[in-house]
């Protein structure tokens, strides 16, 4: 074929790319296992992870909270969600056990790329997780280090059991936080275990990572949701704290240093969504996740812009300004403004091939406090006359 002399056609478009926040975000598991060789595992769901390791027949006897964990999962939850379970081994050395965990909280890091012990073949994970829990079962300012590290690494976001028995305890723990990726809880919860038969402690921060997946797939923008209030299908709460609704209670102490709590009211709930971020503008989880979940649905979807021509670089923005329309139809946002930055975007900077952009946004608000005064008036006393002449 000759592109010198004839017919040359060429196929090309400059309409604006669709870009989408997807609501089934894959969750990272980091359990213990007696019995699951070491390594890391990914499946299409939590119930899919169960089957696959079922097919150790000494399963039940496993020493490890692996089938404690993705029987909650699949039980309380029914979650359909990408799943990469981190396996580490039970030890008797527990120095050796914490540092064997922390590689394996370590591994998310790398293990979209890393080979899927879950296949034949070996091939890749290839799930990146957006939310982390580690099922460490106590505190540990070492094994949560190393989870922030990890968030910050993939912008992800994780929970953390304080395991706290007291508001003064929690608060105490709290102080050890200052990151935007963190939520903390108070305590752990207490489930009744169908297969010891018996009521047992579930750590929370697994509880609430199963929640933010639950969360997420109901419906097309679960992901911008609170997780607060939600009804928990739990037996009991290890350090419960009073809710007395309209009142000063256990839980102001806690909402004040961005603890979530316990209530029972209606149901055990939860109590707050936040993070631990010394800013306070970053302390609502639900701001930060919707803006993390934007930033990496435009960096994906206007990657083909990447060493073309202007006229890729506006149908670039014309992507992003659908695409914050279509979080203000979905009321993700109430406004927005997609701008080039002029006084970074310098003569000197356009001979480089850099442009910076900024987008101005707001989120819907999130109500967190109804406020109503009752005010006792005189108007209406007229009424008393018309009730006395009938």
């Amino acid at each position: 074929m000759s592109i010198k002399r004839g017919v040359v056609t060429q196929i090309t478009s400059t309409s604006a790319r669709p870009i989408s926040i997807k609501s089934t975000l894959p969750i990272a598991l980091v359990l213990l296992s007696s019995i699951v060789p070491v390594g890391v595992y990914g499946f299409a769901s939590p119930k899919k992870a169960m089957e696959f390791f079922s097919k150790h027949d000494d399963l039940k006897d496993d020493t490890g909270n692996l089938k404690k964990y993705l029987d909650l999962g699949v039980n309380m939850f029914s979650l359909i969600v990408p799943t990469v379970i981190i396996v580490v081994e039970v030890q008797a050395d527990l120095a050796l056990q914490k540092a064997s965990f922390i590689e394996g909280i370590n591994s998310i890091k790398t293990a979209a790329s890393m080979p899927n012990l879950a296949l034949d073949n070996a091939g890749a994970v290839a799930y990146k997780a957006d939310i982390i829990a580690a099922a460490y079962d106590s505190f540990d300012m070492d094994v949560n280090n190393a989870l922030i590290n990890v968030c910050n690494r993939l912008k992800a976001r994780t929970f953390i059991n304080l395991f706290a028995l007291s508001n003064g305890d929690a608060i105490t723990k709290r102080n050890n936080f200052g990151s935007d990726r963190v939520t903390l809880a108070k305590c752990s919860l207490e489930i009744f275990n169908t297969i010891t038969a018996k009521k047992e402690e579930y750590d929370s921060s697994v509880i609430l990572a199963f929640l933010r997946c639950f969360v997420d797939g109901s419906g097309v923008t679960g992901y911008s949701k609170s997780i607060s209030n939600r009804i928990l299908s739990v037996s009991g709460v290890v350090a419960p704290s009073e809710f007395y609704a309209g009142s000063l209670d256990e839980t102001d102490p806690l909402t004040e240093k961005q603890i979530m709590s316990f209530i029972h009211y209606g149901g055990f709930r939860t109590w707050e969504y936040a993070t631990s971020s010394l800013d306070s503008i970053w302390q609502d989880a639900r701001r930060v996740r919707i803006l993390d979940l934007a930033a990496d649905a435009i960096i994906k979807d206007i990657f083909f812009a990447i060493d073309t021509d202007l006229t890729m670089l506006n149908v670039a923005k014309d992507s992003m300004r659908g695409f914050m329309n279509g979080l203000i139809g979905d009321d993700v946002m109430i406004g927005f403004s997609v701008e080039l930055d002029m006084e970074r975007t310098t003569k000197e900077r356009i001979s480089a091939g850099e442009f910076y952009f900024i987008i101005d946004c707001q989120e819907i608000p999130n109500p967190k406090l109804i406020h109503i005064t009752f005010n006792r008036v005189d108007r209406y006393a007229g009424v008393v006359y018309k009730m006395l002449e009938n």
